[in-house]
């Protein structure tokens, strides 16, 4: 407040609203705190009393089971040990039939004992307390209570595990004990059957309330019984009872059986390896307590909301009195929007300053320094993408002109790690009373995650599109690809021909001119077949610094003058997964499309380098996940990349280039080559400046160089005969002819059929077989299957125009030795042929 013209008498300290409003906040808290540290402490002493109440009632009822078990256990087993001391011994010498009625006698009363039985040392039972209507000799020899009494002399009571009963299919365990005869040797053993359900039935009769169980466990945590019953859990081991659970006071645990929270107690009866568990409902122990602890909160939540109310009317007037109604609007305004950006960066500025309010988040958002206090409005936005700032400053002016409530724009930021996150900013603008705005305060978030969702639901059906799109292309280029290359290979074929016996002048070079021309025809239905995913490739670890290197070079020579190449390759032996062709392609679409967008020429820079990300990247295309990357970056000084054209030059058949200057299928091969290989694609461009394509490939290791190839003579033959099966006429003859220049006495075929004939006639004929694959009769690799039911050995290529992976299994499936693409050429033929004839075993009887 400004200080008056006029002396006036000094306020008491103690009376500065200043200091009365922070008094009051202190009193005000002070109080809410008392109140539920006081309420707070009250109920934890009922959780207490709560848990000792439920633990004293769980432990005295689980004693009481206890010792119940233990006396209906002893009772059997006193019986058990008559029998096994010899005080039946007099009634041995009488009649199967009269022992059987002793022991009938001694069983009864006892409701727990299914069976008395007697068994000799072989496991054969001897006397029985109950008739079996099962097996007449039944036998014990395998039975876990028979085992351990014959192998442990000292054991003495033995209790089994749950099992069924053979009589009555009843769930029981068998107490045992051993015999012995005068010299003390194993004489078999008496064995008492003791029923399960009976266990149940009592348990039942106990009323112990809603969501308890009473369990019976053998101490290696085998159930016995549980009541409530459980269907399929007795005679599953609980490890978390295994040994018991201690007495002396209940435990909570998780239960294996439900996963539900329980209190749990437990004794072990004395002289028995078994434990009687009694469990509890966390939810039932706790619900009283539950409930209070409901009201007493309410009660604490409206107490403390009239203490918070009364603390911030008072405080609400003191600030009046000391700043006025003008700067409580402003706090509130400040307040608000502070609070409406908890989690969120908050902005403020008046409209005629350069600079203005943010807070910490925001900076952080737009990928700046959170300690600089201040920023222009450009500084603030300078890592917006270039793309988005006419989106956001369209917004702005339409808010301003009232024609949209609130300001609300997405946009991208690019952070201090490289990584693109996007962001939406909502604000509203201030006006007077003229209508003029002169504030502009909001909010931003990070939606970096939800345009990811969105990205990956675009990128799902734009992959469905593409699928059916490459599904109409692969038809289409499977269609047409057999006949073309058929009709290339022949001229490829006598085109090589003639240049073997043609040395020079004009003839000469107009046969190069066709060669030339096949060869782009021959390439552009590769580029379709590997578009469509219809060509066949075997992938493996690559050293992508040799292939880009190779590329290079090859390209090079190529480059026009007005094109200065510039390169730095440090990803040493680095090797990812994929095929040295597909990696060629990628290098040579990205450095021909950078060419043709310098038509005056400039600078091409390609860098190849190992990157380390540590976290997840989004890209232009695909993300890039934490792991190690080679990073090809491809930068040209050109014209760089319209916004409308960024968004599609990635679609299929989609150029920018005139009618015979491009197929659109460049960076459509790029994009589907790296996102095979889990890579991505990121692009940076700026108009008349440049463009700048990343590919990220991961990383599998390390790959050593590939040698340089040294081109060797053709490899011949040795006047072997070679069967040439083709439904195409020019391509018989000019097969035979090849053959012939390369040493091999060719013999065609135009029909499979008349071929299969031939062979039939004279299996041993022939030495090598090379077929078509696609022919109306008989495709190459049925004809493969009927040659190997005569002759096993003998080695087949298969040829096709048309080459994809169904082709490629059925030829090997076959035993064919080598599949070709065509169009083929000579050094082709002539390796495949030789690797076949030099590797087949020798020539095998003929099979009928």
């Amino acid at each position: 407040m400004p200080a008056s013209s006029h002396q006036r008498s000094p306020i008491p300290d103690w009376t500065r609203p200043e200091r009365l409003r922070r008094w009051v906040v202190v009193v005000g808290i002070f109080a809410i705190v008392a109140n539920l540290g006081i309420d707070a402490f009250s109920q934890w002493r009922s959780y207490r009393f709560a848990i000792d109440d439920a633990s004293r009632e769980l432990v005295n009822d689980a004693r009481i089971l206890a010792a119940q078990t233990e006396g209906s256990l002893k009772t059997v087993d006193v019986l058990l040990r008559e029998v096994a001391d010899g005080q039946m011994r007099g009634a041995v010498t009488a009649p199967p039939s009269d022992v059987n009625a002793v022991l009938a006698g001694r069983v009864q009363g006892l409701p727990q004992l299914l069976s008395l039985t007697v068994f000799d040392a072989n496991g054969a039972e001897l006397y029985r307390s109950h008739s079996s209507d099962g097996d007449p000799n039944p036998s014990v020899r395998d039975r876990s209570y028979f085992i351990a009494q014959r192998d442990s002399p000292s054991l003495g009571l033995f209790v089994s595990e749950p099992m069924l009963t053979r009589m009555h299919r009843r769930p029981a365990i068998v107490l045992s004990r051993r015999l012995t005869d005068a010299q003390g040797r194993f004489a078999g053993i008496v064995s008492g059957v003791i029923a399960l359900d009976w266990f149940q039935q009592f348990y039942r009769q106990i009323k112990l309330g809603t969501r308890s169980a009473i369990l019976l466990f053998r101490n290696d945590g085998t159930l016995l019984v549980r009541e409530p019953a459980l269907a399929g859990r007795v005679g599953k081991i609980f490890p978390a009872f295994a040994d018991g659970v201690s007495t002396l006071g209940a435990t909570q645990i998780m239960t294996s059986v439900d996963r539900v929270p329980r209190f749990v107690a437990s004794a072990h009866t004395d002289g028995f390896p078994l434990t009687v568990s009694i469990a509890r409902e966390e939810a039932a122990v706790l619900e009283p307590w539950r409930k209070e602890l409901f009201l007493v909160s309410a009660q604490d939540v409206v107490l403390s909301a009239l203490i918070a109310l009364a603390i911030a009317a008072l405080v609400h007037q003191l600030r009046r009195v000391e700043l006025g109604e003008r700067a409580l609007r402003e706090s509130e305004e400040r307040y608000a929007l502070a609070m409406e950006g908890a989690n969120e960066g908050h902005f403020d500025r008046n409209l005629g300053d350069a600079h203005g309010y943010m807070s910490p988040r925001m900076k952080e958002l737009l990928g700046l320094d959170p300690a600089v206090t201040s920023y222009t409005q450009d500084e603030a936005l300078a890592n917006v993408h270039a793309g988005d700032r006419a989106r956001m400053d369209a917004a702005f002016r339409q808010h301003v002109e009232r024609r949209t409530e609130r300001y609300e724009v997405e946009f991208r930021v690019r952070h201090a790690d490289g990584e693109w996150r996007w962001i939406l900013a909502r604000a509203r603008c201030l006006r007077d009373q003229d209508g003029k705005p002169y504030r502009h305060a909001g909010s931003a978030i990070d939606i970096s995650e939800r345009k990811r969702a969105e990205a990956e639901k675009d990128g799902l059906e734009m992959q469905l599109r593409k699928s059916q799109k490459m599904e109409a292309i692969g038809t289409l280029a499977g269609g047409i690809a057999h006949d073309f290359n058929n009709i290339l290979g022949a001229i490829l074929g006598y085109g090589e021909l003639a240049q073997k016996g043609v040395p020079g002048g004009v003839v000469r070079r107009y046969i190069d001119n066709v060669m030339h021309a096949a060869e782009r025809a021959k390439g552009l239905v590769e580029q379709i077949l590997a578009f469509s995913r219809s060509g066949l490739g075997e992938r493996g670890p690559v050293n992508v610094q040799a292939v880009i290197a190779e590329t290079l070079d090859l390209l090079a020579a190529s480059l026009p003058g007005r094109i200065q190449l510039t390169r730095k390759l440090d990803a040493g032996d680095a090797a990812v997964i994929g095929e040295a062709t597909q990696l060629h392609q990628v290098v040579m679409n990205l450095c021909t499309n950078a060419v043709q967008a310098m038509p005056g020429g400039g600078v091409l820079d390609v860098r190849l380098a190992r990157v380390d990300v540590r976290e997840r990247r989004s890209m232009f295309h695909g993300v890039v996940a934490p792991g190690p990357y080679v990073r090809l970056a491809v930068r040209d000084t050109g014209t760089g990349i319209d916004p409308a054209v960024l968004e599609r030059m990635f679609d299929p058949f989609f150029t920018t280039k005139g009618v015979g200057a491009g197929t659109g299928l460049g960076l459509s091969l790029v994009h589907g080559i790296v996102a095979d290989v889990a890579g991505a694609v990121d692009v940076a461009t700026a108009i008349d400046e440049g463009t700048t394509f990343s590919i990220w490939l991961p990383i599998v290791g390390t790959a050593p160089p590939p040698p340089a190839e040294v081109p060797n003579a053709l490899p011949g033959g040795n006047g072997e005969t070679i069967m040439v099966v083709d439904d195409e006429s020019p391509l018989v003859e000019l097969a035979e002819e090849m053959l012939a220049q390369l040493g091999y006495e060719p013999v065609g075929f135009e029909s499979p059929r008349a071929a299969l004939d031939a062979f039939i006639d004279d299996p041993h004929r022939f030495d090598a077989v090379l077929t078509d694959e696609m022919m109306p009769e008989l495709t190459g690799s049925a004809l493969a299957v009927e040659i190997h039911r005569i002759r096993a050995d003998l080695p087949i290529v298969v040829m096709s125009g048309y080459v994809d992976s169904g082709v490629a299994t059925r030829a090997r499936a076959a035993g064919v030795s080598d599949v070709l693409r065509k169009p083929l050429q000579g050094r082709e033929i002539a390796e495949a042929l030789a690797r076949a004839v030099r590797t087949a075993s020798p020539k095998a009887a003929t099979v009928e």
